[in-house]
Parts: structure tokens; sequence; C-alpha cells
């Protein structure tokens, strides 16, 4: 999967090899069988989803599309696609070697958890990856109502993040504070971004001057 990251939007081009492009390239594939749809067997615990998507094609290869989702906060924060990998290759990268076991789920559900996150995050102020442009047309004709169950969003009714190590994460907080004031949403710091902001009082220090404690929440 992509490294997890949350970037600003990025500038608007429309040069030759674009998302324009690459959307035209995988919405050629969108409607080949899909071959199975995957996540990661903890995202409920982690409110963090690895989704991949892959289709055969008829020449023996897949179809792919990959989303780092933040259920809590940030929505879609990274996705790719290919539209023509071999089956080693996705299997290698995107199935074995991953943090945590990934597991065939429903794609409906999938496809479901993805836009409502994103959906969420936009809510927010947040724009999702700029490769969730193209990365999305592999969802093809896959209809998230088939999926009935509710999907919670943040935590406890409130936002909730927790900060990646490629996050910004002074212009998160910041923004998130200013949107939603400083009891509108809970937050965990990891990756010394606790020390970093110097939310932590004096007393939760140790003797040598480093935190033991890097869980806040507002609210």
């Amino acid at each position: 999967m992509p490294k997890s990251r949350h970037r600003k939007k990025p500038s608007r081009r429309r040069s030759g090899g674009g998302p324009d492009m690459y959307a035209a390239l995988i919405r050629q594939v969108a409607y080949l069988p899909l071959r199975e749809c995957r996540i990661n067997d903890d995202w409920k615990e982690g409110r963090m989803a690895s989704i991949s998507f892959a289709r055969d094609r008829p020449d023996g290869r897949v179809a792919i599309a990959a989303f780092c989702v933040d259920l809590g906060c940030l929505g879609v924060k990274s996705a790719f696609a290919n539209p023509a990998m071999s089956v080693a290759e996705y299997e290698s990268g995107l199935v074995r070697n991953q943090p945590t076991c990934q597991i065939r789920c429903d794609s409906a559900f999938a496809v479901k958890l993805i836009q409502g996150a994103h959906d969420y995050a936009r809510q927010l102020g947040f724009s999702p990856d700029p490769g969730y442009r193209y990365a999305r047309e592999i969802f093809g004709d896959i209809d998230p109502a088939c999926w009935p169950e509710t999907i919670e969003y943040g935590e406890d009714g409130k936002p909730f993040y927790v900060n990646g190590p490629h996050d910004d994460v002074e212009t998160i907080m910041n923004h998130l504070t200013r949107k939603l004031g400083p009891d509108g949403f809970h937050y965990l710091f990891l990756f010394g971004a606790a020390q970093e902001f110097d939310l932590l009082n004096d007393e939760d220090e140790d003797q040598e001057g480093t935190p033991f404690v890097d869980l806040r929440q507002f609210g």
C-alpha cells in the first residue's frame, strides 16, 4: 500500500498523463470481473482501513486500486490504481506483504466505507489524496447501497484525529480547532507530535523532559 499522507489540495493541471488520463484508463477496466476485494482485519480497532480491489483482465493480469482510509477524520489519505499488474506482483505487494492481515470483504461494503469516509472528511474541510480522482473509477458498477449496515466515522460523535508519520500535524490541528473549537474533536498523538506541540503539562514529563503520555483528548 502507498504511504499514508495528507496533502494540500493539488494544483489543477491539464497536461497529458495527468489524472484525467489515468481516470480514463481505469474506467476502461472497471467493468471487468471482480477478482476480490480486501481490507485489513483490524480496521475497526485502528479506525484506519487499507482496502484493495482487483479485477481480472482477459490477458491474465489484474487491474487494481488501493486506498488508505482514515475513518476518524481525514478520509482518503492515499490512493493509487494500476490498470495492468501481474497477479504475482499484486499478491506480493497488496495481499501478503502488508503490516496487518488482509482479508476478503464485500465490495459494496468497501465502496460504502471509502465514499463515506471521503464525505465525512469533506464536511470537515479535508480533501482526498489526488490519486482518489482516478483510483475510484475501479468501483465501476459496485453499488454501496447494497450494504445496508451503518458505518461509524469519528469517535463518540466527534472527529477523531490520529496523526500519521507524513501528516502536517500543525496545519491539521489548527484547522480542526478553528472549525470545531477546542472541545469539538478528539485526538491521539503518535510519532512524537505531542512533544512538538507542547500539549503536555510540565507534570506529564519524566525527569529527562520526555513526555511519557502521548494521548490527549478535547472534550
